[in-house]
């Protein structure tokens, strides 16, 4: 005969068994607690914990508080919601559940910056009082910042900074700039242009800074009509970007193309093909990225960073260190860039005309 403890249960043979209805046990068993007297809610958790109850085949501590509950939370920046996240934080989202799984602990979805009013922070601490820890991804307002930091959790900030509030993981910059210039000039290239996204945040701030810094340590600059800063970071914004640069060329196409992020790449390269220039043979691009954008499909491109899923196995190692109080100090980590010469980059031509579709 089966342990019953180990046995699946339904919410209907819980109400049954405790003499309630199945709309209050559903109720109770997804988080509400207003309307609901403590005594029911505790006979019903304590009831389904004990009898295995497990919806959906999650684990209950994994969804609910005990004192076993091992869980870290993750907010996305806005506007990114769960079912548009970034190409990026996917993969950061992989390596920092890859690296909490190996010790037993599980990631959930918090929300998003839109999502999470302020107003309700300060009660979040009783909502999620399972979570144990926070990964914001991306760069948030700073007052949606300090409402997180009021719940009193260990707090990791992920490709976004606040010193001396919280940790922070981040990608080394400069160096992947660095890297991508280098490699451009060293290919011949001297006239450039630059795609960038999200232009109100810091990181696209800190990869154009780079690369202007970059190309002054080769005594070049980037003209101001070959500078596109879009509000998005997306194929879409890529292609608007690639259409702005090419009419503002008037025949004489930059060389060099350095993008914000792969997704921008691959948009600018489906505008080149569509108005028939050749990648690398016309123009080279390159891309601040190191996620599977760059490889997925052709023409694979060449790109430097750090390994987004490197920086989210660095987030849950900070946060266990913070759970387990053996770190009491806030760390700022920079990860190293990594370089990836692919098919999108060339020798450079003297002079790039435009082609017949």
């Amino acid at each position: 005969m089966s342990n019953p403890a180990h046995r699946r249960i339904s919410q209907m043979h819980i109400a049954k068994e405790l003499g309630y209805s199945q709309a209050l046990v559903s109720m109770v068993l997804n988080g509400r607690k207003k309307g609901i007297s403590k005594t029911a809610n505790k006979r019903i958790w304590d009831y389904a914990i004990r009898h295995g109850y497990s919806p959906r085949g999650m684990r209950m501590d994994s969804i609910r508080g005990t004192s076993q509950a091992n869980t870290i939370g993750y907010i996305l920046r806005s506007p990114l919601k769960l079912a548009n996240k970034s190409n990026f934080f996917n993969h950061i989202h992989q390596g920092l559940h890859d690296h909490l799984d190996q010790h037993g602990i599980k990631t959930v979805f918090i929300g998003s910056e839109d999502d999470i009013r302020l107003e309700r922070l300060s009660a979040a601490r009783t909502e999620f009082h399972q979570i144990r820890g926070i990964a914001i991804m991306g760069e948030v307002q700073p007052a949606f910042l300090e409402g997180v930091l009021k719940l009193g959790l260990p707090i990791v900030y992920i490709s976004a900074r606040a010193p001396g509030k919280c940790h922070s993981i981040l990608s080394n910059e400069g160096e992947s700039t660095s890297l991508l210039v280098d490699h451009l000039c060293g290919l011949g290239h001297s006239t450039f242009a630059w795609l960038g996204g999200n232009r109100y945040m810091g990181r696209h701030r800190d990869r154009y800074r780079g690369v202007v810094q970059a190309l002054r340590q080769h005594q070049l600059t980037i003209e101001e009509k070959f500078v596109s800063k879009s509000k998005g970071a997306d194929r879409k914004e890529g292609f608007e970007a690639a259409k702005q640069i090419a009419e503002a060329s008037e025949g004489d196409l930059p060389t060099a193309w350095i993008c914000l992020n792969g997704l921008m790449a691959r948009g600018a390269i489906s505008y080149l093909f569509q108005n028939g220039y050749r990648i690398p043979e016309d123009v080279s691009i390159a891309a601040i990225d190191m996620t599977n954008v760059c490889n997925e499909e052709n023409p694979t491109i060449t790109c430097a960073s750090a390994f987004p899923e490197d920086m989210g196995s660095e987030a849950g190692r900070l946060l266990l260190k913070s759970l387990n109080k053996s770190i009491k100090s806030l760390n700022d980590l920079t990860l190293p860039s990594q370089f990836r010469e692919l098919d999108s980059t060339g020798p450079a031509k003297l002079k790039v005309a435009p082609r017949e579709p």
